[in-house]
């Protein structure tokens, strides 16, 4: 009796692990897309492709399955008399300590930003100034088809809120701003129009809020509708806004960032 015993303890404790070593082969060997390159206007406003310019496009390198640099920047202006800039030596790189991620920006208002992560996901993120002070913290939390993020700087509240589908992909999301304890502003947007290819953004979440969103379905929408409320004067009509567009695609069905013009 005491022999079987002992067998069924050692049968199970090999069971075990094997069962050990596949989940980390399985994680070791994710098969997310790994792109190189990618033309700015397909990652940040596809909806603008038609304007794409040959000299704007972000590099990617990885290393053991993980990005571990992103080469480029976009900017934005906030004038509409003036143009977007991109920068081509700017720089991001990530570099992975236990169950934190540290993201460097070579030229930006927050230069790092250091991720704690929980089951592969972002808990928590804190956002430091050129000075090495805390300015922005975010919290992460996760439920049945839906992600919660709080972020506050200083008097200022932001809650974000992401719902999905029954196939995993992004469908809505809220965005209510606050500041000294009053709501501002709430932001609905949706999305649709999905494919069936994978996610090339996956492994490029953590570069900015504009490739997160990105990354959060298994599939990739291609329209958005957005409506704004003004929360202190309710009497103001809401502003609204959409966009649609159009990815290039290779032999596989996979979507193709980067290409001669």
């Amino acid at each position: 009796m005491k022999k079987l015993f002992y067998f069924l303890l050692i049968l199970g404790m090999i069971s075990c692990s094997t069962n050990s070593d596949d989940l980390l082969e399985n994680q070791e060997s994710s098969t997310d897309l790994e792109p190189n390159k990618a033309f700015v206007l397909y990652m940040e406003f596809p909806n603008a492709a038609a304007l794409m310019k040959p000299s704007w496009y972000y590099t990617f390198n990885y290393e053991n399955g993980r990005l571990i640099k992103m080469t480029g920047k976009y900017v934005k202006s906030g004038n509409i008399w003036m143009q977007d800039n991109f920068y081509p030596d700017s720089f991001t790189t990530l570099s992975y300590h236990s169950n934190q991620i540290e993201v460097k920006h070579s030229n930006d208002i927050y230069p790092t930003i250091v991720y704690t992560m929980e089951n592969n996901k972002p808990k928590k993120a804190e956002l430091y100034d050129q000075f090495n002070q805390v300015i922005t913290v975010k919290n992460y939390t996760y439920e049945p088809g839906k992600i919660k993020i709080y972020s506050k700087t200083y008097t200022s509240e932001t809650y974000f809120s992401y719902y999905f589908d029954s196939n995993n992909n992004l469908i809505k999301s809220e965005k209510l701003e606050k500041s000294g304890g009053f709501d501002i502003t709430l932001t609905t947007k949706t999305y649709s129009n999905f494919d069936n290819s994978k996610n090339p953004f996956k492994k490029l979440y953590l570069v900015n809020d504009n490739f997160y969103e990105k990354s959060l379905s298994n599939n990739n929408y291609r329209k958005t509708n957005y409506i704004v409320q003004n929360l202190q004067n309710p009497q103001f009509l809401p502003g609204n806004g959409n966009a649609e567009w159009t990815y290039q695609y290779d032999s596989n069905g996979q979507i193709i960032l980067h290409h001669p013009l």
